[in-house]
């Protein structure tokens, strides 16, 4: 009651995804744990609500405001729950700030950081000095150039504390030296960051160049003097960024040895500074997935394999478990290079055998994959049915990919689903359903500009398949594409194609009558045999 007058019942939230839901659910058993602890020692008064509305939205599969409503009906906390709801939040944080204290570089200089300014605060120069020490050492066997900065700040505010007695005028010149040497270093990240942002984005919501005009735009920021060869560069992060953004650059213009190149100087850099990216081992899971398969690319079979063996170990080498984030990353890195791998060796049906564990994991990560990863691992999981000849799984995943909301914000995977869709309608023989999704698809790739070469060949084909009456009309289109698709499948504009699957591995197989599987080896392994679409021929 507030001044004579009854409180309104605060509405209740109908959101699925509640935030302190969410952190609740992402906490280990220890962060829970301690989080106890914690409600305990910080909160006065009411930690036991803190605690019971903790265990209570814990025990939530999916979050639901009036079960808690019915469960502490009659608790004076429910008269004010968002608020309520908001210090749980809070506390919950706190908890798990003060759980991971030390758990990274950049938590303990902060931490020391911190400390100076409550020593320094106390009069207690000296020691405030003595623990600036260490956190500037701290920070620069580690790279961590922002918190640099901070130090000077500190060691600013201590030579003046006391009208600069005993600072010399050399003391003061080191100082603004290395505060222009700090910011010049940041300066030439901050840089190459935007040069990787410009060109990933690009790479992102266009793909791989598949015009001139694109491989000009990407060859233009390749012409920045901080992305040339030559270049010298003040710390190991700017040195990381200037071979990720000449590696994704090469990669996009399809110049898949520049790209290798690029990559196997990241992954040197990485083991060679630890020490700079000891917080970040996503940074090498990224270059060690990227390099395997640009190797699988370049024919480098043995390398490749070995490549996703040392990458699913990582994980299990860190000194600390997976963090939420690194196993969402190992996921997506992870079973887009192993179902990739195992297509491109025409192992098609290992890589379905996988699929029910993708499958759990996708529902698992909703909401958290980015589109284009997602879309990425089902385009993969459909391509590997469709070469096993599970058509009805291959439409189910294509479908999935195509009714995925924001897909058709990333052209490239969008259009090759539908393109493999086509096949594997032709595939189920649902001609009632072609026409339809032809004039669909065909609508789509006018408006998205994509008139390129493969789209061209498969649509052809696939309306050669549909107006075919007889088997020789039928072998006459497989033959025709073969020929075409082999042609393309030269020319660098085209080869981004090839990256996501291989339609010429389909083409090759209609025409020869064999399956997917031992084409695919035999493309994977040329020196076992020749891909002959007029060998072994069979009844189409």
């Amino acid at each position: 009651m507030a001044f004579g007058i009854p409180l309104a019942p605060e509405p209740m939230s109908h959101d699925p995804d509640d935030h302190v839901h969410r952190l609740i659910r992402s906490m280990t058993r220890a962060e829970k744990r301690y989080f106890k602890l914690y409600a305990t020692r910080h909160v006065v008064g009411g930690a036991s609500h803190y605690s019971q509305l903790f265990d209570a939205v814990a025990a939530m599969p999916v979050y639901d405001e009036q079960e808690i409503h019915r469960r502490f009906a009659g608790e004076a906390f429910l008269r004010r729950f968002t608020v309520m709801k908001h210090r749980l939040y809070e506390t919950i944080l706190g908890s798990l700030e003060a759980f991971h204290t030390n758990s990274s570089i950049d938590a303990r200089s902060r931490r020391a950081l911190h400390q100076t300014e409550l020593l320094f605060q106390r009069g207690l120069y000296v020691d405030a000095q003595r623990v600036l020490r260490g956190a500037k050492v701290l920070a620069t066997q580690h790279g961590r150039n922002t918190m640099l900065l901070e130090v000077l700040v500190w060691e600013r505010r201590l030579m003046e504390r006391a009208n600069y007695q005993g600072v010399t005028a050399g003391d003061v010149q080191g100082v603004v030296r290395e505060s222009a040497e700090l910011r010049s270093g940041l300066e030439e990240e901050e840089e190459l960051w935007s040069l990787k942002s410009r060109s990933f984005m690009l790479l992102y919501s266009e793909g791989k160049a598949r015009s001139a005009d694109r491989a000009m735009a990407l060859r233009e920021l390749l012409a920045h003097p901080l992305l040339q060869e030559a270049a010298v560069l003040r710390t190991p992060k700017a040195r990381y960024l200037h071979h990720h953004v000449r590696s994704a650059v090469a990669f996009a213009l399809n110049d898949l040895p520049t790209c290798e190149q690029q990559l196997s100087l990241n992954d040197a850099l990485l083991m060679q500074e630890e020490l700079h990216f000891r917080d970040e081992p996503n940074l090498r899971l990224g270059v060690m997935s990227n390099l395997a398969y640009v190797r699988m690319r370049l024919g480098q079979h043995e390398q490749a394999l070995l490549g996703l063996k040392e990458f699913k170990l990582v994980p299990a080498q860190l000194p600390v478990a997976p963090s939420a984030d690194m196993e969402l990353k190992v996921f997506a890195m992870g079973t887009s290079l192993e179902l990739t791998i195992l297509c491109r060796m025409g192992e098609f049906h290992k890589a379905v055998a996988k699929l029910d564990g993708v499958q759990e994991q996708c529902v698992r990560y909703s909401g958290r994959l980015s589109v284009l990863r997602l879309s990425g691992i089902r385009f993969q999981a459909a391509w590997a049915c469709f070469g096993a000849g599970d058509m009805d799984g291959a439409r189910r995943w294509c479908q999935e990919l195509l009714n995925e909301k924001g897909v058709d914000q990333h052209p490239e995977i969008h259009s090759l689903g539908r393109l493999l869709y086509l096949l594997v309608l032709l595939g189920l023989g649902r001609m009632d359903l072609l026409t339809y999704e032809l004039r669909n698809v065909d609508r789509f790739l006018r408006s998205h500009g994509r008139d390129h070469g493969v789209e061209r060949e498969l649509i052809h084909y696939v309306r050669k398949r549909m107006r075919a009456t007889s088997l020789a009309e039928h072998q006459r289109a497989h033959v025709e594409l073969v020929a075409r698709l082999t042609e393309l499948e030269k020319d660098p504009l085209e080869l981004g194609v090839f990256d996501h699957f291989d339609p010429l591995c389909y083409a090759i197989a209609q025409a020869s009558g064999r399956t997917m599987s031992d084409v695919a080896r035999e493309r994977c392994h040329p020196s076992k045999g020749a891909s002959d679409p007029n060998s072994k021929r069979r009844a189409a």
